[in-house]
């Protein structure tokens, strides 16, 4: 629906006119099959996912780079067909790309209509119709309705029907009804460019085209109704469509020989009419019971996961196995209570909070029912915390480009300003002025992880900010150590320091090392082993003094320290790309 196609179709109208149409039988299996020949984009992803198609490449979403909402919309959109998570498929986040085109209460350009449609469409795929970002889309949309019921591809535009039943898929998928004025308004502007042959053109008075006959079959489904119901002269938009349909399957935009700019581009939204499919074709769902979780500790981050839960308090149990931390619930009058996960322990009032969508709940943890799209935030503080956002204006920019940051809180009802926030950034803290505002400049190419931290708050997501063109990776390696036990009335006691380990940015076939050092703290001697979770290219790269993690083994007598290196090596082949983040566990028994 770019603007060029748009633009031919102004061209060739008239033309397509004089030319008797083209029959041939529409096929759906001949249509995957030139789609499959094509090169790879975002719409030949949804078009076969439409179609039934099942191991559907995609391998050309990996990587998304753009400066338009819609860039980020269709590849969320073409990952939520195959059921891939766009937050987490690529070099980036892409949701959390998509809403940095969020400026002045709508999606993307101020001056254009298209990129709100598809951003309402792309959020809605992901869980998010009722965000802050798809509501003002939905706003914005209805308030740029045009007199004659249509839309354009800009505000003030005249309206196109390829536009228009774009706007009425958004906007009946945001909840808008089908027997809305504003709905019914759309659906006769597009009546009114319905030709005798039964097809759709651009704009009323202009030849039917298989695109616009594909987006408005596409509508008609949105709405409730069928092609069959768009009876003229005893054809239909569908009926039309199919003439177009050339012996390889794939669809001519209009009559093969009406103009010497006619192509089979069409082909993708085609089959997604024909497959009798609307947008978004299909929308990300984690398994069966499965929820986000977050644990925020005193001092980081312990879990980002996606966990399969009842309640909030199991998916803490459950969540252990995903992020590899130690956790304690304890059995108490008032039932189970969560009292320590890792290292952090409840003391006085200080302890283990929960949040459900920011939100505090009325009930305990192993009372509250987990429901399809929820999140779960615990952290280690005190009551009466509130939870913390931090959003970017961009997440990739060039060096020396300013990346807008803003700080905000939730009251319980809205998100507001956090006034001077400290931001950590690359081992430093900013602080954010009194609108809780921060542009920020970062002068080398790399992987940046940035996220609030404040007293009285709860800990933010992490934003990833990706500086210039790289492959580089920013590979981030926690330790949770185990300092508890006693064997024969003696301590068991190991520290490992430091903490956190981060081999800076490798390049694939690049490797780096760093030094740990291990001590026996406790009064018994004993042998240290290791293990390590999290993403596969510290599983298979990570070793510990030249050998295997899996192989370490080390003795200590009681008070003794030794050192180990730990080096990650990343593979000539590796395709990855983005923040990959691990756990290295260091474990001793008595020997």
């Amino acid at each position: 629906m770019g603007k060029k196609i748009k633009t031919i179709g102004l061209l060739l109208a008239a033309l397509a006119l004089v030319l008797p149409p083209v029959f041939a039988a529409a096929d759906t299996g001949q249509a995957v099959t030139y789609l499959k020949a094509q090169t790879q984009d975002a719409w030949i992803t949804m078009a076969l996912a439409a179609a039934g198609e099942t191991s559907i490449s995609t391998s050309h979403l990996t990587s998304v780079s753009g400066t338009l909402a819609t860039d980020y919309a269709k590849a969320i959109l073409a990952l939520a067909a195959v059921n891939q998570n766009p937050a987490t498929f690529g070099s980036i986040d892409y949701v959390a790309k998509l809403k940095t085109f969020y400026v002045d209460n709508q999606m993307g350009s101020a001056a254009l209509l298209n990129d709100d449609f598809w951003s309402l469409l792309a959020l809605s795929s992901v869980g998010q119709k009722t965000s802050t970002e798809a509501a003002a889309a939905k706003n914005f949309i209805i308030a740029n309705q045009n007199v004659d019921g249509g839309w354009g591809y800009a505000v003030g535009g005249d309206s196109d029907t390829n536009d228009t039943a774009a706007a009425i898929i958004a906007l009946v998928e945001a909840g808008v009804s089908s027997s809305d004025a504003k709905i019914t308004s759309a659906v006769n502007y597009l009546k009114t460019a319905q030709n005798a042959d039964g097809g759709i053109g651009y704009q009323p008075g202009y030849a039917s085209d298989s695109g616009s006959d594909a987006w408005v079959i596409s509508a008609i489904y949105k709405v409730g109704q069928t092609p069959a119901a768009w009876d003229k002269s005893g054809n239909n938009p569908l009926s039309h469509m199919q003439t177009l349909q050339d012996t390889d399957g794939g669809f001519w935009w209009v009559a093969p020989g009406a103009s010497e700019f006619n192509n089979k581009a069409m082909t993708a939204f085609a089959a997604v009419a024909l497959a009798q499919k609307s947008y978004p074709v299909g929308y990300y769902q984690p398994a069966a019971g499965t929820y986000h979780l977050r644990i925020e500790g005193s001092t980081a981050t312990l879990c980002d996961a996606y966990v399969n839960a009842a309640t909030a308090l199991e998916i803490v149990e459950k969540g252990a196995a995903a992020c590899d931390y130690s956790y304690i619930i304890t059995q108490e009058s008032f039932g189970p209570y969560l009292r320590q996960i890792a290292s952090d322990a409840a003391a006085g009032m200080t302890g283990w909070l929960y949040f459900v969508n920011y939100v505090s709940p009325p009930v305990g943890a192993n009372d509250y029912i987990l429901k399809a799209g929820e999140e779960v935030i615990w952290y280690y503080g005190d009551w009466g915390w509130a939870p913390s956002r931090l959003t970017a204006d961009d997440l990739e920019v060039d060096a020396n480009q300013t990346i807008n940051l803003t700080a905000e809180y939730f009251n319980g009802t809205d998100w507001l300003p956090l006034p001077n926030a400290p931001i950590k950034f690359n081992g430093e803290t900013r602080v954010a002025d009194a609108t809780g505002h921060l542009p920020l400049t970062i002068a080398e190419n790399g992987i940046y992880p940035v996220y609030i931290e404040m007293a009285g708050y709860v800990r933010s997501a992490q934003l990833t900010l990706k500086v210039g063109s790289t492959v580089s990776q920013t590979i981030g390696l926690t330790a949770e150590i185990d300092q508890s036990g006693i064997v024969s009335g003696e301590s068991i006691g190991l520290t490992v320091t430091p903490a956190q380990l981060n081999f800076g940015k490798l390049a694939p076939g690049q490797s780096n090392s760093q030094n740990v050092t291990l001590s026996n703290v406790g009064t018994v001697a004993l042998i240290a082993g290791a293990n390590v979770t999290g993403d596969s290219l510290f599983l298979t790269g990570l070793k510990i003094n030249s050998a295997v993690f899996s192989a370490y083994a080390s003795a200590l007598a009681a008070g003794e320290n030794k050192t180990a290196a730990v080096s990650l090596n990343v593979p000539a082949n590796y395709l990855g790309s983005g923040v990959k983040t691990g756990e290295l566990i260091f474990w001793a028994v008595a020997q």
